[in-house]
């Protein structure tokens, strides 16, 4: 059985309002492992969370800002060593669970991210979503969608072939506005009904990246999945 350790939570001392979060996980491959934050000396006012072996390797690392205009978090890039992907050592997932501490224990309201393509499916099982916000990626998400027909996606895909029809027509700024949210949802159908499917996302591919968001609600709606993240890594936190 693996020994839960919860996450050391200490202010950051330029700002004491600000938390950083340390964190010792486990991995049956691996042993024991760090998830150590801390101020990003390259960039002001970003911070990054490296991943660490016990012997101090750098597994991978995330850096991120808070934005406190808007009360969220930014995530910059997420990365693992290339030769430890794709390997079931959940690298990755170990990150975005810092970043979920992080979120909590700063009470921002949300993570946003710009994802490359490769990358989408990836935060999807985590729960983000679709949260475009310009036209160029608006259009290259439906264009994305209607290029890769598929058996049992038909009506998402004849969705996204009338609204890219409805912008076509469009004359004012106000109707290509709001075409933005009604493709967020389109591919946020989308995106859940690939990852539901047989196939899988590998024969759905997007051609081009997206901004994503992780709401707190979301969070706390989906607690059962994420709280049993946690203990499979050893980390004695539950949101």
């Amino acid at each position: 059985m693996i020994k839960l350790t919860p996450p050391t939570i200490t202010p950051f001392y330029l700002n004491e309002n600000r938390k950083l979060c340390d964190i010792v996980a486990h991995s049956k491959h691996l042993g024991n492992l760090k998830l150590e934050t801390d101020q990003y000396y390259d960039v002001s006012e970003r911070y990054v969370t490296k991943l660490k072996d016990e012997t101090n390797n750098v597994l991978g690392y995330e850096i991120f800002s808070f934005e406190n205009f808007d009360n969220s978090m930014f995530g910059y890039s997420i990365r693992v060593n290339p030769d430890l992907r794709q390997k079931g050592l959940h690298l990755g997932e170990l990150l975005r669970l810092s970043s979920i501490v992080e979120m909590f224990e700063n009470q921002a309201e949300k993570l946003k991210i710009y994802s490359k393509d490769t990358a989408i499916y990836f935060h999807s099982k985590y729960k983000f979503q679709p949260s475009i916000d310009n036209f160029k990626d608006r259009d290259k998400a439906l264009d994305s969608i209607v290029q890769n027909p598929k058996n049992g996606m038909e009506e998402i895909i004849d969705s996204a072939k009338k609204l890219i029809e409805k912008i076509k027509n469009s004359t004012t700024p106000e109707e290509q506005r709001a075409a933005i949210p009604q493709t967020n949802e389109i591919a946020k159908q989308y995106i859940e009904q690939v990852l539901a499917s047989k196939e899988g996302y590998k024969t759905h591919p997007f051609d081009y990246g997206m901004g994503m968001e992780l709401t707190k609600d979301s969070v706390l709606k989906n607690k059962d999945f994420f709280n049993a993240l946690f203990q499979k890594h050893g980390i004695d936190y539950k949101v």
